[in-house]
C-alpha cells in the first residue's frame, strides 16, 4: 500500500508512520525490513532494491521516503516548470518511480512523508492516478480551535489524566498548535497530577511559558508606561523569591526578541514565519512579542538595553541591592515610551 502524509502537523505525521512501523512486525526484525531514504540523492534504483523484496522474518515492508514530493515542487515553478510537467518531465530523479510503484509486492508498504504540498504536485498527481494499487493520501494540517481543545482532552485522557477545559484553552493559547510541545508538557503534568485532573493553577505552575506571561505583562506595563501595574508585577515575582538577575534575564530576553521583531517587520517577513528567528515554537511568544513591537520602538529597545546593563553592573557590583536596582529599572523602563531618542551611553 502506499501512504502520501503531508502538512503542516509534523506531529501527526510522525505518530502516523510509527503506525506503519509497529505492522511491520516484531521489534528485533523491524531494522531489517524498514528502509529510509531522503529527497538529496534519491534513485530509482536505490528505492527498488528496498522496496521490491518480501519481508525477512516479519509481516511487512517499510520503506519511507522523506521531502521528495516537496523537492519536486521546487525544480517546477514558472511558466516553464508548469510546461514539463505537463509534458511528464519534471519528475527529474524519480522519472521511471510511478512505474515501480505500480509493481509493489503486496506485502510492501511505501510512505511518502512531506510538508506542505501544493495542488499541482507532479508526483502526486503521478501515484493518485495509480491502478490496481491501494493509495490513501491524508493531509495533516496545524489544528486550531475546536480540534485542538479535542485534541488536547484526549491526549491529557491517553497519559491517564483528565484536564478542565478551562486548562484546555490556558494551554492552546500559550503554546497554539505545536503539538510536539504540547504533548510534552501534558506529559509533566500527567506525571505531576498523578492521574488526578490537570486545572488552569497547574498549567502556571509547570508549564514553561506559562512562567513567560508574567514577564510580559511586566513589559507590557513597562511599555504603556503603566508604572503602578509594572512595580506591582515586580514585587509579585520578588515575593514570590525569583531572584533579580532572573528577571534581568528575562526581561533582556524580550528586549532581545523585540530587536528581532523589528528586522523581520523591516525585512516584512510574514508574521506566520516569526517562530524560527524567535527561538521559540509558541504562537503565544510570537503574537505578544509582535504587539511589543508595534509599540516600542528600535530606539526605546536601544534604550531598554542601557538600563539592563545598569541594573546588571549595580547589582554585580553591590552598589545596589536586586530589589533596588529592578525597583529602578521597571521605573525608568516605565519611561521609555515616547521618550526623546537618546543620545547614546557615555
Amino acid at each position: 500500500m502506499i501512504h502520501v502524509l503531508y502538512g503542516d502537523d509534523s506531529f501527526s505525521i510522525h505518530e502516523e508512520v510509527g503506525e506503519l512501523v509497529a505492522a511491520v512486525g516484531p521489534e528485533d526484525v523491524r531494522s531489517s525490513n524498514i528502509s529510509r531514504l531522503s529527497a538529496q540523492g534519491f534513485e530509482v534504483g536505490v528505492f527498488a532494491n528496498a522496496a521490491l523484496v518480501v519481508p525477512f522474518l516479519a509481516d511487512r515492508r517499510l520503506v519511507i521516503v522523506d521531502g521528495l514530493l516537496s523537492s519536486l515542487e521546487s525544480t517546477g515553478g514558472g511558466r516553464r516548470g508548469r510546461r514539463r510537467a505537463a509534458e511528464g518531465d519534471a519528475l527529474g530523479a524519480a522519472a521511471g518511480l510511478p512505474e515501480m510503484l505500480a509493481q509493489l509486492p503486496p506485502t510492501t508498504d511505501v510512505a511518502f512523508i512531506d510538508g506542505r504540498l501544493g495542488r499541482a504536485n507532479p508526483l502526486l498527481a503521478e501515484v493518485e492516478a495509480l491502478e490496481h494499487v491501494q493509495v490513501q493520501v491524508r493531509e495533516f494540517p496545524m489544528l486550531r480551535r475546536e480540534a485542538l481543545a479535542r485534541w488536547i482532552s484526549d491526549r491529557a485522557n491517553a497519559k491517564g489524566a483528565s484536564i478542565t477545559p478551562q486548562a484546555v484553552a490556558h494551554l492552546s493559547e500559550l503554546i497554539g498548535s505545536n503539538l510536539w510541545t504540547l504533548d510534552n508538557e501534558l506529559e509533566k503534568l500527567a506525571v505531576y497530577r498523578s492521574g488526578g485532573t490537570i486545572d488552569v493553577e497547574h498549567v502556571d505552575a509547570l508549564v514553561s511559558s506559562a512562567r513567560e506571561t508574567t514577564v510580559f505583562e511586566l513589559v507590557d506595563a513597562m511599555m504603556d508606561g503603566r508604572t503602578d501595574t509594572a512595580m506591582a508585577k515586580l514585587q509579585s515575582q520578588m515575593s514570590a523569591g525569583v531572584t533579580g538577575p532572573y528577571l534581568l534575564s528575562m526581561i533582556a530576553r524580550q528586549a532581545r526578541l523585540l530587536a528581532i521583531a523589528h528586522e523581520l517587520s523591516d525585512e516584512r517577513v510574514p508574521q506566520s514565519e516569526w517562530g524560527p528567528h524567535l527561538g521559540t515554537a509558541s504562537d503565544f511568544v510570537v503574537r505578544k512579542t509582535a504587539e511589543q513591537a508595534r509599540r516600542f520602538t528600535m530606539e526605546s529597545v536601544r534604550r531598554l538595553y542601557g538600563l539592563l546593563l545598569d541594573a546588571d553592573v549595580a547589582m554585580k557590583s553591590g552598589s545596589a541591592s536586586e530589589e533596588l536596582a529592578m525597583t529602578e529599572l521597571v521605573a525608568m523602563g516605565s519611561a521609555l515610551r515616547g521618550a526623546a531618542p537618546s543620545r547614546g551611553r557615555r
